[in-house]
């Protein structure tokens, strides 16, 4: 058995939101003002229609964050996709929150992926570029640059 603490992954507790909001504004910490990460925060709250979303824990600490979510509307079975973690944590963290995504698309019949990040945001756009994601479109809102990685899964293709 190594030492490396256990990472265990559970849903989100109202007392983890603070800790989620902490994860997603250091990961864009270079931004002097990130205007999306409160509406961010906002929306996967309160968020209206198919959600599953899910926490990193190490050692009583919440060290990253996943989430897949649809519209209830949406007949192309097209979800959403969220991982947050530090950058400077470790890969296993970052794997196993992806893992459990994917885990979520292949349980829910997802067909297509997609994910919104600054483009600034190189090691998670690197990261998901090296798991079949490519970057679909870019576009600027309220001044800062923003990219779309998308995957079309075909409903089985998830290889991580």
């Amino acid at each position: 058995m190594s030492g490396e603490p256990r990472i265990s992954l559970r849903r989100p507790m109202e007392e983890d939101w603070q800790r989620i909001f902490e994860l997603a504004n250091a990961a864009v910490d270079h931004i002097a003002e990130a205007p999306l990460q409160n509406e961010w925060l906002g929306c996967r709250r309160a968020f209206n229609g198919i959600q599953s979303h899910f926490v990193a824990e190490r050692d009583g600490e919440v060290v990253g964050y996943t989430a897949v979510e649809r519209a209830t509307e949406d007949p192309e079975a097209t979800f959403r996709l969220f991982v947050v973690v530090s950058w400077n944590t470790s890969m296993d963290v970052t794997d196993l929150l992806f893992e459990r995504a994917v885990d979520e698309l292949e349980r829910l019949g997802a067909r297509h992926a997609w994910l919104r990040e600054y483009a600034s945001d190189q090691p998670l756009i690197a990261y998901f570029r090296s798991k079949g994601f490519d970057i679909r479109e870019e576009y600027e809102h309220d001044g800062q640059l923003l990219v779309t990685l998308a995957k079309d899964l075909g409903g089985s293709d998830l290889a991580v």
